[in-house]
């Protein structure tokens, strides 16, 4: 029992040195961005802090991001970032966070992230990826989280976005 003790402390710091993330094991995501943008099939709708839609798209956002998520090394690249800035044939939601929030979770990345990035309808959307930007450089990867029919949801229930 003592042995299984020390292994259950062993496996825990090794994690917590190799992500620089003593939390990690708590896998809840309760950060609020100041900024909310939609590119809504060709049109960006910014959501204002204090509106009601801010609210529920945060609510939304954290409860796709805490629980378990998948790292993968699939990363976001520069021209389809475009195409999810400017595209009428796709949603994304942007999130802007100053200070940069934090992911925890057993792997290293998204730990300082400014911008979550996440496709809702085009490309990355059906596999429910999440990409984070530092400093304005896309990160290495995506989260990949159960799903992200809450932020959807949140979407058309407020009035922002719909599927034409």
């Amino acid at each position: 029992m003592i042995g299984l003790g020390i292994f259950a402390v062993m496996y825990y710091a090794i994690i917590a040195m190799s992500t620089r993330d003593i939390l990690w094991i708590l896998p809840q995501f309760q950060e609020v961005p100041v900024e909310i943008i939609v590119h809504c099939y060709g049109e960006d709708i910014e959501v204002k802090p204090g509106a009601p839609a801010f609210e529920a798209l945060t609510n939304a956002v954290n409860t796709s991001l805490s629980g378990s998520k998948r790292w993968d090394q699939t990363t976001l690249s520069d021209t389809t970032y475009q195409e999810y800035r400017t595209s009428p044939s796709v949603m994304v939601l942007e999130l802007h966070y100053d200070p940069p929030a934090r992911v925890h979770s057993q792997y290293r990345f998204m730990k300082s992230i400014n911008w979550l990035v996440i496709p809702l309808d085009g490309r990355h959307a059906a596999n429910n990826a999440i990409f984070g930007l530092q400093n304005g450089n896309i990160g290495p990867g995506a989260y990949y989280v159960k799903s992200t029919e809450p932020i959807i949801t949140a979407l058309q229930d407020q009035g922002v976005c719909s599927k034409p």
